[in-house]
C-alpha cells in the first residue's frame, strides 16, 4: 500500500476532530433536550398536583358547607316545626280560656239575677233604710302657742274654764329680772274677781297644767281672770309679794234661775210658717184653768214647784232678795 504523505494525515486529524466535535453537538443537544423534557415533566407533575390539591381543598370546602347548610336547613325546620307547636298549643289554650271566661261570665249572670231576684223579693217583704256612715274629721290642736295668755270661758252657771301660757321670751326677762331659779322658788297663782258682787279669791295651780276648771257659787255674774306668781319662802331675793304676769277677757256666766223680774200676763207663739205672732192670757189657757187660778209666771213656776222655796231665791238680777 502507499504510504500516506503528512498532509493527508493532518486532513484525516482535522476529519476526525470535526467528527467529535460533530459528536459532541449532537449529545450536548440531545442531553440539553432531556434536561428540558424532564424539565417540563417535572414542571407538569407540580401543576396536576397543585390542580389536584386545589380540587380538594375545593371539595373539602364544598362539603364542609354543604354540611353546614344541611344542619341549618335542619335546624330551621326544627325550629319551624317547634313554632308551629307551640302556635297550635297557645291557640288551644286560649280556646280554653275564652271557654272558661264564658262560662265564668254566664255563671255570674246567673248569680246577678238570682242576687237581683232575690232582692227583690227581699225589699218587697221589707224596706230597710240604711244609713250611711258619718265621716268624723279628727284635729290635733298644740299644746300651746307659745303667747302670754290668760283665757277664761263659761262652761255652765257653775263652772268657768281657763287656760293660760307664757312665751319664751317672756320667761327669760323674768328670769334675767328676778335669777334663774324664778320658776323655782315662785308658785302660780290665779286671781278670780267677781266684778257684779265686787269680791275676789286666789287659787293655787302649778306648773304642770295649762289649763284649769273652776267651780263658782254665784251665776249670772261677770268674771275674770288674772294670772300671777308669789314667792315660796322668803329665802330668795325677791322682794315683791306678787308679780303680775296677765289679764284674762270678762265674760258673764249664765244663769241658773228663773227671772221674776218681768211678770207678764202674757204667752207669745210664733208661726215658723207665716212668721206671724200672737199673744194669749195665761188666764184664758184651758190647762191653766184646770190647774187654778194662776194669772203670771210667778204664780205658775210655784204651782209647778210647791216643794221649793221660791221666796229664798237670791238672784242679783231678778231683783227678788
Amino acid at each position: 500500500m502507499p504510504r500516506k504523505t503528512k498532509d493527508s494525515e493532518n486532513k484525516d486529524v482535522e476529519l476526525k476532530e470535526n467528527n467529535n466535535k460533530k459528536v459532541a453537538k449532537s449529545t450536548t443537544k440531545k442531553v440539553t433536550a432531556r434536561k428540558t423534557t424532564t424539565k417540563k415533566a417535572s414542571e407538569e407533575k407540580d401543576s396536576k398536583a397543585a390542580t389536584k390539591t386545589k380540587t380538594t381543598k375545593v371539595t373539602k370546602a364544598t362539603a364542609t358547607k354543604a354540611k353546614v347548610a344541611t344542619k341549618k336547613s335542619t335546624s330551621s325546620t326544627k325550629k319551624a316545626e317547634n313554632v308551629k307547636e307551640t302556635a297550635t298549643k297557645k291557640a288551644a289554650n286560649k280556646k280554653n280560656t275564652t271557654k272558661k271566661v264564658s262560662e265564668e261570665k254566664d255563671s255570674k249572670v246567673e248569680a246577678k239575677t238570682k242576687t237581683a231576684k232575690t232582692t227583690k223579693a227581699k225589699s218587697t217583704t221589707k224596706k230597710v233604710s240604711v244609713r250611711k256612715p258619718e265621716s268624723v274629721e279628727y284635729y290635733d290642736l298644740p299644746y300651746r302657742y307659745n303667747q302670754t295668755v290668760v283665757k277664761i270661758l263659761a262652761q255652765t252657771p257653775t263652772n268657768l274654764f281657763i287656760y293660760w301660757d307664757i312665751s319664751d321670751e317672756d320667761r327669760q326677762n323674768y328670769k334675767k329680772q328676778y335669777g334663774e331659779n324664778f320658776f323655782e322658788t315662785t308658785k302660780p297663782i290665779l286671781k278670780i274677781y267677781n266684778d257684779t258682787l265686787h269680791y275676789d279669791f286666789e287659787i293655787e295651780i302649778n306648773d304642770f297644767a295649762n289649763s284649769w276648771y273652776l267651780h263658782i257659787n254665784d251665776s249670772k255674774c261677770d268674771y275674770r281672770a288674772e294670772l300671777g306668781r308669789r314667792p315660796i319662802s322668803n329665802e330668795n331675793n325677791i322682794k315683791e309679794n306678787y308679780i303680775y304676769i296677765s289679764s284674762s277677757n270678762e265674760i258673764e256666766s249664765p244663769n241658773d234661775k228663773i227671772l221674776f223680774n218681768t211678770l207678764d200676763k202674757m204667752v207669745y207663739f210664733k208661726n215658723t210658717k207665716t212668721n206671724a205672732m200672737s199673744e194669749k192670757s195665761f188666764a184664758n189657757l184651758s190647762f191653766m184653768k184646770n190647774m187654778g187660778k194662776i194669772y203670771n209666771i210667778y204664780d205658775f213656776y210655784r204651782e209647778l214647784y210647791k216643794d221649793e222655796d221660791i221666796e229664798s231665791f237670791s238672784n242679783p238680777s231678778s231683783g227678788i232678795f
